[in-house]
């Protein structure tokens, strides 16, 4: 009989080829903030509330709530009335706790339960279920935030404006009139001192969702828009994500060596198209012999292809690591046929470099007949001819193969371009391979590009009349309405 620590282990490992479902449709983040919610309301029937929590995520899950923490010298209504014009989100300041009471009393004599409970209730309304909101100047210090997360207002998003050097700025004013703006700046230190103070308690309160946006040589509108951007980036809450990247590039990008780097550099599965067809084609195999049938015709079908790929990546290795894709897709056919394997890709990266200069670097390029190392005749690998090595042309490294390849490439990136859209990064792959290098593993450690997602196929429309009414199909359950007690019902910020 298995003690309880074993069950435990098996009940909380997820297979991994679950996992790409899983992060598509954001099911670590839900559950992470069901979890939380469950935590923070404690219901008396928590079957009944989750149930009711799923209905309300379907509908509002994607509505951003948000928190502005600036300094004080910042107009942070001006950014939420920007906010407000570019993703609908409605701007929530203090004075709006309390209808009744002056500005003053509002600010001074509620204490910090109080504003926690005010501004729940306010945010219960309808409106701001339907646009979502921004809090301009609340909280303004850790225990008000802490206030608001055990009553449950939990943002999506918390975004602080990083301004320049204030000190720069004081020394300007002072080389004018010093004597003038003495006080103003003893004033502006004051506030400054008690910002940072409080600033302190805000980031340790929101730590896991604060995002830092540099403020300097931007206008107010400016900082909305990428702010707005933000908003529509959530960030993972301990949940796995593993790299399963297609790079596409021409021949002489360097696009081989390049994915050869990355899957060292993280730990990938580097899937080399070409290397894997060949395995599948030199197989004693119904598939190998379909596929060799094809190579003496026009190359190997769409849906023979991707079904080469998949079974490569749904392999435990690719599943456990994450993979790199290079040699496809090639054309956007292949690109959707990709894009509905279990496990499609999650970022795609594009080597932007001009025919001329590939060519260049595949007719210089030379193989050593003896080892096969790869050189190149520009460099100073032509000392090895000298010394007795003898080089040779690699047969794919001919002009006519290399002009064939390139005019194909040519062909179809435009139509790979246009349906990847705003998923794919461009990198520019005329510089250094340091460069590109390092630039493709800045991408890698920053979140996916902000796009929609790509749609390889329209879901097939179903007819009304075509369904048919079964018998056996389970009954309404708002016919047991009358005949059982009604739930209770719960209320979601």
């Amino acid at each position: 009989m298995c003690d309880f620590e074993t069950i435990i282990g098996r009940l909380s490992t997820i297979p991994l080829d679950f996992v790409p479902y899983m992060e598509k449709h954001r099911l670590y983040e839900f559950f992470y903030e069901l979890v939380t919610q469950l935590l923070i309301q404690q219901p008396e029937d928590p079957v009944v509330f989750m149930k009711q929590c799923i209905q309300h995520a379907v509908q509002k899950r994607d509505i951003p709530r948000i928190i502005l923490i600036a300094p004080p010298n910042f107009d942070r209504m001006a950014l939420g009335n920007v906010l407000q014009e570019e993703i609908g989100v409605r701007p929530i300041v203090l004075e709006d706790l309390c209808t009744s009471s002056p500005v003053e009393t509002t600010r001074q004599c509620f204490d910090v339960d109080e504003i926690a409970m005010r501004l729940k209730k306010t945010l219960m309304s309808g409106i701001l279920h339907e646009s979502g909101w921004v809090l301009v100047d609340i909280p303004r210090s850790k225990k008000e935030a802490r206030a608001l997360q055990r009553v449950g207002v939990i943002p999506t998003h918390v975004i602080q404006i990083v301004l320049p050097n204030a000190g720069d700025e004081k020394k300007k004013i002072g080389k004018c009139d010093q004597a003038s703006h003495k006080s103003r700046l003893l004033s502006e230190d004051a506030e400054q001192l008690e910002y940072k103070r409080t600033l302190r308690g805000l980031r340790e309160a929101y730590a896991d969702i604060l995002i830092g946006v540099q403020a300097a040589d931007k206008t107010i509108q400016e900082l909305g828009i990428d702010c707005a951007k933000l908003t529509k980036i959530r960030k993972h809450c301990g949940a796995p994500s593993l790299f399963r990247i297609v790079l596409i590039g021409p021949r002489g990008s360097g696009c081989h060596s390049l994915a050869k780097h990355i899957s060292e550099r993280f730990n990938l599965v580097h899937v080399d198209f070409n290397y894997i067809l060949d395995q599948a084609c030199s197989r004693e195999s119904a598939l190998g012999e379909v596929l060799r049938l094809c190579k003496h015709k026009c190359g190997a079908m769409p849906k023979i292809k991707v079904e080469i790929v998949e079974k490569y990546v749904i392999g435990s290795e690719c599943l456990k690591r994450g993979w790199i894709l290079t040699g496809y897709p090639v054309t956007v056919e292949d690109f959707k046929l990709l894009d509905m394997i279990s496990t499609p890709p999650n970022r795609v990266f594009v080597l932007d470099v001009d025919a001329e200069t590939c060519k260049r670097r595949l007719l210089n390029r030379r193989y050593n007949v003896t080892t096969g190392s790869e050189h190149n005749l520009i460099s100073s690998d032509f000392l090895m001819t000298l010394l007795g090595c003898k080089l040779d042309v690699h047969p794919k490294d001919r002009e006519e193969v290399v002009e064939r390849d390139l005019q194909e490439y040519e062909k179809n990136i435009k139509s790979l371009m246009k349906y990847a859209g705003e998923t794919a990064t461009i990198i520019n792959a005329k510089c250094e391979r340091k460069f590109v290098r390092e630039k493709v593993e800045a991408c890698l450690m920053r979140p996916a590009p902000i796009a929609k997602p790509r749609i390889p196929q329209p879901p097939p429309i179903i007819n009304p009349m075509d369904v048919e009414f079964d018998p056996d199909d389970e009954p309404d359950p708002s016919v047991f309405n009358d005949i059982r007690a009604p739930e209770p019902t719960f209320f979601f910020i």
